[in-house]
């Protein structure tokens, strides 16, 4: 990936942790050297132990560290709102879901209905029209979508400057659902269960199905190996930022 983007990135999560107090001992990794070591685990899958400390990329332990650091003060969903919010998104939201299978269960984990039950994690994914990804949540492979529309509507609304209509499949098939849009001014598209598709849905859905892919070209993503849910969570809004600052830089 390109420097000036990791280097974006970086700005970034700066503004969003603060200030750091200087400390005994050695100073802390730059942070840019924590988002390459991060790119590359995501991309390559590569096993902890073989992320080696070089001039340019941070050993496995300190990416943990840094991650678990991000998932406690909520830094990677800012720092995904900030750099959301610096891009003209399109009115329209899509929300769609992929699941995996987790090798060694742990957090976030269940019974996958649409893979023989084997152990799985799903990713929730809400895009733009334009296939920006604004809002991702994991969840167990048994979690009805239904159940994570709101906390992907709300979290999109929050970042995107207007939404104008939302399009979803029937798994989050809800009248609540569509009460929910109906509340905050959107017009939603949701297909009924044992209804006809409604025409064109399928057109207007591909942004999402495309996003979900580029997510899961990340191998660390594709076959979940890593027990702990805030590994998984932290991620996915990894790839998601990642997407986002790649279109963001295209604009400058």
């Amino acid at each position: 990936m390109d420097f000036r983007i990791l280097a974006l990135i970086a700005t970034v999560v700066e503004c969003c942790e603060g200030r750091r107090e200087p400390g005994p001992g050695h100073p802390p990794t730059e942070t840019v050297r924590v988002l390459a070591t991060l790119r590359q685990f995501l991309r390559e899958g590569t096993p902890w132990r073989s992320l080696r400390a070089t001039k340019d990329k941070a050993s496995g332990s300190t990416l943990r560290r840094w991650l678990e650091c991000w998932a406690h003060t909520g830094v990677l969903a800012r720092v995904h709102a900030l750099l959301v919010a610096m891009l003209r998104g399109h009115p329209t939201l899509i929300l769609d879901t992929c699941s995996v299978r987790a090798k060694r269960a742990g957090d976030l984990t269940g019974p996958n209905p649409t893979d023989r039950g084997k152990r799985g994690t799903k990713y929730h994914v809400a895009v733009t029209g334009d296939g920006i990804p604004v809002a991702c949540v994991a969840t167990a492979a048994n979690v009805n979508d239904t159940l994570v529309f709101e906390r992907l509507f709300l979290a999109a609304f929050a970042v995107m400057a207007r939404i104008r209509t939302v399009f979803a499949d029937k798994g989050y098939d809800a009248e609540s659902n569509r009460t929910l849009c109906h509340n905050f001014g959107a017009e939603p598209h949701i297909h009924k269960r044992g209804q006809p598709r409604q025409p064109g849905l399928g057109q207007q859905r591909w942004p999402v199905e495309r996003s979900n892919a580029w997510v899961l070209e990340n191998k660390r993503l594709a076959l979940r190996y890593d027990r702990l849910g805030f590994i998984t969570q932290s991620l996915l809004q990894s790839a998601c930022i990642f997407l986002v600052a790649k279109r963001l830089a295209r604009q400058f």
